[in-house]
């Protein structure tokens, strides 16, 4: 189930993947952001994150003496567990951190099926 992406035009963001009894736990490093300006879409088996953090634009005659920061578009994408419910993930955004909550499908029991 991990990142199944490496950076290429974009920064791949950070992560940490938790596995609950009831549900996967994913927090995705995205500081410096509003909360409106991140994209999250499930598609097929993948979990996908995405936003772009711009570059701030300065006064012609400031100098910049470091910029350490980086800017551009940022992509995180996760292969979803064959186990993960695709409906009703939560997403929330606290202090740089965008966690998502994806729920467990509840255990298939099997079924005696009468032969007639």
């Amino acid at each position: 189930m991990g990142g199944d992406e490496a950076a290429g035009d974009h920064m791949a963001a950070r992560a940490n993947v938790i596995e609950g009894k009831v549900a996967y736990h994913f927090y995705v490093e995205m500081p410096g952001l509003k909360e409106g300006s991140i994209y999250v879409q499930v598609e097929d088996d993948r979990l996908m994150v995405a936003a772009e953090r711009k570059r701030p634009e300065w006064p012609q005659e400031t100098g910049v003496h470091i910029a350490e920061r980086s800017y551009g578009p940022i992509r995180r994408t996760f292969r979803l567990p064959l186990n993960a419910s695709r409906d009703g993930i939560r997403a929330a955004y606290t202090d740089g951190v965008l966690e998502l909550t994806v729920e467990k499908r509840p255990e298939s029991k099997p079924v005696k099926i009468q032969v007639h």
